[in-house]
């Protein structure tokens, strides 16, 4: 089937530690879309999306799945009310299923207002303005002769804690039901299609300096960043 690229946007090239800020009205920290083709044209895809728990105005009990063939989905949260996790971390899941109109390459996304606040290397200080997007890119086979095709998972949720001074490492432990080989590279977020998020720096360019530095594995998807100058 050929290599996949993992163009997961991990959340710690947004946001590595955060400050406490009293607006609830933001809330998207992470979110991955992962999917199942079922059969030839049909395919099962699941959006987790991470929000900011104490974001009650916020919440998403229902949220928008484009899927790329000029068609959408609303679709009903699967997890309830979502799983609240630590550090004030809610975990929620979409899941649908959707026939394509025929075989070939279909990018998933979502987009959501807004991004949660103080994130440094986001447009400072206007982060919090800023729409949260994130999308897929879905091939579909011939099941007949090429199987089902699966998504990337990443065993290891976007989510992470690092500290000032503080070598940091993360790895996705990405894992790839179909066999096939994944390479990562860093990119630049998005707040809509084709549209990078204005005034974007990788985190080593807040407080840049030879204590700080930052590198990722393509091949293992390992991310080392020796260290965090800044929260934010």
């Amino acid at each position: 089937m050929g290599e996949k690229i993992l163009n997961h946007t991990i959340l710690i090239l947004l946001l590595i530690i955060t400050g406490n800020h009293s607006v609830l009205a933001t809330h998207n920290r992470a979110g991955e879309i992962t999917y199942v083709q079922k059969s030839d044209l049909t395919i099962t895809a699941t959006l987790v999306v991470y929000t900011k728990t104490e974001s009650i105005a916020a919440d998403r009990d229902t949220i928008t799945i484009y899927w790329g063939d000029g068609s959408f989905t609303n679709v009903k949260r699967a997890n309830g009310r979502g799983e609240e996790l630590a550090n004030s971390v809610k975990k929620n899941i979409y899941i649908s299923d959707h026939t394509y109109p025929g075989r070939g390459s279909y990018i998933i996304s979502m987009i959501d207002p807004n991004r949660i606040a103080d994130i440094l290397n986001v447009d400072p200080p206007n982060s919090i303005n800023v729409p949260f997007y994130i999308q897929s890119t879905i091939t579909l086979f011939n099941t007949t002769f090429q199987g089902i095709n699966h998504s990337p998972v990443l065993l290891k949720a976007p989510i992470d804690i690092a500290c000032l001074g503080q070598v940091f490492i993360h790895n996705p432990s990405a894992y790839d039901g179909d066999g096939d080989s994944l390479s990562f590279k860093p990119v630049s977020p998005l707040m809509d299609f084709g549209t990078p998020v204005p005034n974007y720096l990788l985190p080593n360019q807040i407080n840049p300096g030879l204590n700080n530095d930052l590198s990722l594995n393509p091949q293992t998807g390992t991310l080392i960043w020796n260290s965090p100058q800044r929260p934010g």
